[in-house]
């Protein structure tokens, strides 16, 4: 019994965590000065990633494609683990001054092909150049929380974490001629 409800709840926890990373790389549009509008476009990103807090970490690349007006942002950020760790995020987010809400989905792609997917409400804050997010989920999936801070007009970096363990850091930048 405690094996299945660990399972429920940990699977759940890698897929808030990539759905609060994506709404995080969103919410550090909101930071400072820069405005949704700014992440418009192409964006990649490297890091590190994991499904599960229990699983070892392994080295992640990731693209988001977003679309944004100076209120709402659409984005979608596929992410391609070296151990065969897939995750595709959808994130819809409005800003409302240093508000920000909206949800995120998430599909988890373990190497053994058994998909996960995941929805969650977005709430948070801006302040300055860092954005504080928390993803929540139904039932008893353990909430996300997402740090992002915008470093340069160029990239930002996102770290979420869920029962203190650290499961997705990555540092996104704009490619070169965008």
């Amino acid at each position: 019994m405690i094996a299945r409800m660990a399972d429920r709840t940990m699977k759940p926890v890698g897929c808030l965590a990539a759905a609060a990373a994506l709404s995080a790389a969103v919410a550090s549009a909101a930071c400072a000065e820069t405005k949704l509008t700014d992440f418009t476009g192409e964006w990649r990103g490297a890091g590190t990633d994991r499904d599960t807090p229990l699983e070892k970490a392994q080295p992640t690349n990731c693209r988001m494609t977003a679309q944004a007006d100076l209120r709402q942002m659409r984005s979608v950020t596929n992410c391609d683990g070296q151990a065969g760790l897939r995750k595709v995020i959808h994130l819809t987010i409005t800003l409302d001054g240093d508000k920000i809400s909206g949800e995120a989905s998430q599909t988890s792609t373990p190497r053994d092909g058994k998909s996960a997917m995941m929805k969650g409400a977005v709430s948070g804050r801006k302040t300055g150049d860092v954005a504080n997010l928390d993803i929540r989920f139904p039932g008893l999936t353990p909430n996300a929380a997402v740090l992002l801070t915008r470093t340069s007009p160029s990239s930002f970096t996102m770290k979420v974490t869920s029962l203190g363990i650290t499961l997705m850091d990555v540092t996104f930048r704009r490619p070169a001629g965008q």
